[in-house]
């Protein structure tokens, strides 16, 4: 999938180091909301691991990771998630971020537009959800941007890295 001078594709190994670097430059901005993935990632085997599980998942059809990659700079500069998958609706929940030198340029709501095409049109989704911590006003931002509506407010509804309870707003988008 392409758009401007972006791609998405799922990781590879040779991706590694690349995603290492996205990672612990990002941490303190995603700890809190991707606390599996940014407290796991540690070092180049931690990373390589996690590659491999993100590689298996999709293969088994439970889940999908794909990065963002400026294909000028040549780097991942974010992730794309498809998770939580239910075959028996078709559902699935969405989940993004992207780097802060990158941010509120409109890159991921183009992203996630093509993954929702994706997702509707290749998977054959019937719906799909986000949740966004009430706080985070971009990722709320993306999720209007893209159509979703909000369908309720989840409270006390995700543990943060810290271990604090916090409401999630979760927002839905069905195939029209």
């Amino acid at each position: 999938m392409k758009f401007d001078h972006f791609s998405l594709r799922l990781p590879e190994m040779k991706d590694a180091p690349q995603v290492l670097e996205l990672i612990l430059s990002n941490k303190v901005r995603l700890i809190d909301y991707f606390p599996v993935s940014a407290g796991s990632i540690t070092d180049i085997r931690s990373v390589k691991n996690y590659i491999t599980e993100k590689i298996k998942q999709a293969k088994l059809k439970t889940a999908y990771a794909y990065l963002i990659i400026d294909d000028t700079a040549l780097k991942p500069i974010g992730f794309v998630f498809i998770k939580n998958i239910d075959w028996s609706i078709p559902k699935a929940e969405l989940a993004y971020f992207i780097d802060k030198h990158y941010e509120g340029k409109g890159i991921t709501s183009k992203a996630l537009q093509q993954i929702i095409a994706h997702c509707f049109i290749t998977l054959n989704m019937e719906k799909l959800f986000l949740r966004a911590a009430a706080d985070n006003a971009a990722s709320r931002k993306v999720a209007l941007k893209n159509g979703f509506v909000q369908e309720g407010i989840l409270r006390n509804d995700f543990r943060t890295f810290d271990g604090r309870l916090i409401d999630l707003i979760y927002y839905g988008l069905v195939k029209g």
